[in-house]
């Protein structure tokens, strides 16, 4: 994690409200990178958000989970409301998160946001996130920061992972072991993204068939496997464009593409902007 991609993890503790937060509908339809991956742990008091077009009452003691590009707005909260705030940019996610965190935070994110927290927990989660926010703020030279605090996010995520899993119902997991292959498929994904994105390649490296490694990442993740592929793909492509000075044609033939313009076309069709566009808007 660079010093760059340090700022982007932000942290706003024993906080009253999100005026600066809540994302309008049509601002958000604005959006065509990956913007802020952000957690609410109530503290004190209540509130209800509506987060798209679902509402979420947050009260002492839970968490709320909320995706990048998706818009929300405080639409009431009691007067002694409070709440520590956990903002990470999306992208900065992907490049630190474990494997596994990245396949259970989706379910979180996109499935169930709103969990309780034992109070215990939300003790250990605020002194993490105090913790951090003074290792930040920190003007003294520390040669591990940003190892520090990867590892410091990754165990929040964890344990709000963790919290998901315990609780009765729907939300339990029940084949532990198709998570945990879809967790190192995550993780060949991050290691081996510039040399292949083929379904084959991966299945051969975790010993599976092909099309039982597709059937693993569905039934997990909802998402075929090849999705995922273009996922990790464009995060990387987006990641060489904006802090790396090769050219757009050396990134599209070390990302596996046959040509420039085949490249330029997926990222087109995955972002909505050229590779050339993303480039600019990094460094105006």
């Amino acid at each position: 994690m660079s010093d760059k991609e340090e700022k982007f993890i932000g942290i706003y503790d024993n906080f009253s409200g999100l005026p600066k937060f809540s994302r309008e509908v049509s601002s958000v339809r604005k959006y065509h990178y990956p913007d802020l991956i952000i957690i609410l742990l109530c503290i004190e008091g209540s509130a209800t958000y509506t987060v798209g077009y679902r509402e979420f009452n947050i009260s002492e003691n839970s968490f709320l989970a909320i995706a990048s590009d998706i818009p929300f707005y405080n639409t009431a909260r009691s007067e002694n409301f409070r709440t520590h705030i956990l903002s990470v940019r999306t992208d900065t996610f992907e490049r630190i998160a474990d494997g596994l965190v990245k396949i259970y935070s989706r379910k979180i994110l996109m499935e169930s946001p709103l969990h309780r927290i034992p109070p215990e927990k939300m003790k250990m989660c605020s002194d993490i996130l105090g913790y951090v926010k003074t290792l930040q703020a920190n003007a003294e030279e520390n040669f591990f920061r940003n190892r520090i605090i990867k590892n410091y996010i990754n165990i929040l995520f964890f344990e709000a992972c963790n919290i998901m899993l315990h609780e009765p119902g729907e939300n339990r997991i029940k084949n532990r072991r198709k998570e945990e292959l879809s967790g190192i498929f995550i993780k060949l994904l991050e290691n081996h993204i510039h040399e292949s994105r083929k379904v084959e390649f991966y299945a051969d490296k975790m010993s599976l068939t092909p099309k039982y490694l597709s059937s693993v990442i569905k039934d997990t993740t909802g998402r075929n496997a090849s999705s995922w592929i273009n996922e990790f793909t464009v995060i990387e492509a987006g990641r060489l464009l904006r802090a790396s000075t090769k050219t757009i044609q050396e990134i599209s033939y070390e990302l596996g593409f046959s040509t420039p313009s085949h490249f330029a076309k997926f990222y087109r069709d995955m972002t909505g902007m050229t590779p050339r566009e993303t480039r600019l808007k990094s460094n105006p």
